[in-house]
């Protein structure tokens, strides 16, 4: 029989656990009311249930299985008069895995972005004497060496980070995982540290944007999340399975599972040398190329400079200038006209929206009341105080304007996420937190565009937040790539697996930000960050001007790269310990399709797509085995995605790479007929006899297969089609959607 709380979390085996919950009043007194413990044996569920002074209620409610305990808490103002509180609480003491204490740690997703490390230590110190020695520059939510002393809490960023973590210790696989499972109006950060040889941490229910909440008589306000043991604190695929198992059954139905942005591309104007320099004239010039050469391209977005004021982000308010807002000198038409062109040449318009406002601009000279103080992060531009009634009216005037006025369908929107995000106190008003105007926000876009629309998100840049998939489409998960940094790819590496490795792109899509010919970059450099946009199916968006890229074997290599996005597919990591210190990221990352084909373990074509990365400044080799990318033993051919070489596999593969080097490979069978490779996206295959009949997605006049057999014939949708032998490669120049059939001797 379970005799208080402290019996609920023993089924965590991670220690003799003691909880606390707590509130933080407006005043920040720490108030620890006293709780009613009821329990139900049969359910397995319990309560906790306290009045505080006739000022307000707190009930907090614990089910509880085998791997974890979810938790509801509702907070509810008793008294007659408005109740302000800064944060809930709720202290876990006692925490234990090892006795080498020292190696107890914590991973959370803001670690990498915010950092560049993957794991931090529970005691990890910084002082004066060893800011120059110490491995970690600042502490994320740790205490110092000075116990008074607390840095920025972990969770606590304005990035959107996947909203867990792990606490665990270097030396064993168990870990205690906390994760939330509702985001409004709270978000969850966190503060570890060491008491009595084990871990405290405390589960800090806050609000976003303001300094606290002010609840009306009888608002009650509402709190969920989930805590649980993983054995699996060493695998960083496995550590949040238990907790994004749970969060699954809590989100709404088909939430985050819309096919925009999954299977087709995005041709954007900002990336690789265009940037503010755009016109009509340009758009259309390269829609007429892609529609070409690029049948995956599906939708134009029309990024920043098409406003007059052209120094800085702008576009938000250019809406309050009127017909001096937009440049008409760059399109003569309006935006209307290039939505209808657009539209016309059978692509899709979508609109960049940066949310900053510039100083300069016409509305913040004539309205700064109605903006953020944001000087401690930017001073020469402010985001708008969406607490203010006036200004949520003039943004929604701006969404009917550009998407109901101009047309357009689609939107990316940038510079965004301060007023929502942020943990400072910026908004004049405290009725309601960032994340409930952020659901305010987000709705407003939503019901301005088509239902097969999409709402895009670049900066502040994005850590996987789940939540916003109820809106949000994909997120931009790394730095701006503009014209190729190899710094820049270098650290969007790092922050891209923490994203990766929860399995949640089926929720919310993962975006490199643009892949393309990329000219700041050299030819190695160039290859490395196609390969791992390509096998982290994280091609979102198509950047240049396609149409200037005058190396035709260029113009194949990219073409070939996009010819399946498949953004948000499941991929994996092999021979990966995210709990080396440093710089970290696995050499190794695999999926379970060909690159061409959304087909899994189809029997005629290839059963794993390999990327391995030297992302060093030295030579390195890099090696795997069958079990290492989960296949049986048997006999495989691997084949080089680019040069077409090709292996049999022995008992490992083994390569050296250069500095900075990368490789694409495919995993086939040895038997039956095999389509090795492709630059056409296939549906579907099925070996009949003497015949291979496939399932082509669209129409391409230069499509390529490298198959195990020469073929005699090939019909496309019934008829006959033309077909040229050019050493591996079969070449077919009438290729349509539909049926082909492959016939051999």
């Amino acid at each position: 029989m379970k005799q208080s709380i402290n019996d609920v979390f023993k089924s965590l085996q991670c220690g003799e656990i003691k909880s606390v919950p707590f509130v933080v009043l407006e005043d920040g007194e720490k108030v620890y009311p006293e709780y009613k413990f009821s329990i139900n044996e049969k359910t397995e569920s319990a309560s906790l249930k306290s009045e505080y002074k006739n000022i307000f209620s707190d009930s907090l409610y614990f089910d509880c299985n085998d791997t974890g305990i979810t938790v509801k808490r509702m907070f509810e103002n008793i008294s007659e008069n408005p109740l302000c509180i800064t944060e809930l609480g709720f202290e876990l003491n006692g925490i234990y895995f090892d006795e080498n204490t020292s190696d107890d740690y914590f991973y959370h997703n803001e670690n990498p972005r915010i950092y560049s490390v993957m794991t931090f230590p529970v005691d990890c110190v910084r002082s004066e004497e060893n800011v120059e020695e110490s491995e970690y520059d600042v502490q994320a939510g740790n205490r110092w060496a000075d116990p008074g002393v607390v840095s920025e809490r972990i969770g606590a960023g304005p990035y959107q980070a996947f909203p867990a973590i792990l606490i665990s210790n270097y030396n064993v696989k168990r870990g205690l995982v906390h994760g939330s499972l509702r985001q409004n109006p709270f978000f969850h950060n966190y503060l570890i540290t060491h008491i009595d040889n084990c871990v405290k941490a405390e589960i800090l229910s806050s609000v976003k944007a303001i300094k606290n909440l002010k609840l009306e008589s009888g608002r009650v306000v509402k709190d969920e999340w989930y805590i649980g043991k993983t054995d699996h604190a060493d695998d960083i695929e496995k550590i949040f399975s238990e907790y994004t198992a749970v969060l699954r059954k809590k989100i709404p139905s088909g939430y985050g599972r819309s096919d925009v942005n999954r299977t087709e591309l995005v041709w954007g104007t900002w990336n690789d040398g265009i940037f503010r320099d755009v016109s009509e004239d340009l758009v259309v010039e390269e829609m007429q190329f892609l529609k070409e050469h690029f049948p995956t391209v599906k939708w134009i977005q029309l990024d920043d400079g098409y406003t007059v004021y052209n120094k800085m982000a702008h576009s938000l308010g250019a809406y309050y200038e009127g017909i001096d807002g937009i440049d008409y000198e760059k399109f003569p038409g309006g935006l209307r006209q290039l939505c209808d062109k657009i539209t016309d040449m059978g692509f899709r318009p979508a609109l960049w929206i940066g949310g900053f406002c510039p100083k300069e601009t016409l509305i913040y000279k004539e309205h700064p009341e109605w903006f953020v103080d944001y000087n401690y992060r930017i001073s020469t531009t402010a985001p708008l105080d969406v607490s203010i009634p006036e200004v949520r009216e003039y943004m929604k005037k701006t969404l009917d304007f550009y998407f109901n006025q101009c047309g357009f369908e689609g939107i990316k929107h940038d510079f965004w996420s301060y007023a929502f995000e942020d943990s400072h106190n910026l908004l004049k008003n405290n009725d309601c937190s960032g994340y409930e105007y952020r659901k305010w926000w987000l709705s407003e876009i939503r019901a301005h565009l088509p239902g097969d629309g999409y709402l895009e998100t670049a900066c502040d840049i994005g850590m996987g937040n789940p939540f916003m998939g109820e809106y949000v489409n994909n997120y931009r998960y790394g730095m701006d790539i503009g014209t190729g940094k190899w710094d820049n790819i270098k650290t969007n590496y790092q922050w891209g697996i923490a994203n990766f490795a929860t399995h949640t792109g089926d929720l919310f899509i993962p975006n490199s930000d643009g892949v393309g010919f990329m000219s700041g970059l050299n030819e190695t450099d160039r290859m490395f960050y196609i390969n791992y946009c390509l096998v982290t199916h994280s091609m979102v968006e198509l950047a240049g001007r396609t149409s200037r890229i005058s190396n035709e074997n260029d113009l194949k290599l990219l073409k070939k790269a996009v010819c399946n996005p498949n953004n948000g597919q499941d991929v994996y990591f092999a021979k990966y310990d995210y709990r080396q210190k440093g710089f970290n990221v696995p050499e190794i990352i695999y999926f379970k399709t060909p690159h061409f084909s959304r087909e899994k373990n189809n029997k005629n074509m290839p059963l794993r797509t390999i990327g391995l990365f030297n992302p060093d400044e030295e030579c390195k080799n890099v090696q795997f085995n069958l079990s290492d990318i989960d296949l049986p033993d048997g006999e495989y051919v691997f084949t080089d995605v680019w040069t077409l070489e090709q292996w049999d596999f022995d008992t490992k593969f083994n390569v050296k790479l250069p500095s900075h080097g990368s490789m694409l490979l495919t995993v086939s069978r040895k038997d039956k007929i095999q389509i090795f490779d492709s630059n056409i996206r296939i549906n579907a295959a099925i070996e009949q006899e003497n015949m291979l009949v496939i399932e082509t997605d669209y129409k391409d006049k230069n499509a390529e297969l490298y198959l195990s057999k020469i073929p005699v014939s090939i019909k496309m949708n019934g008829r006959i089609a033309d077909f040229k032998v050019s050493g591996k490669i079969i070449c077919i120049a009438s290729v349509e959607k539909g049926k082909m059939e492959i016939i051999f001797k």
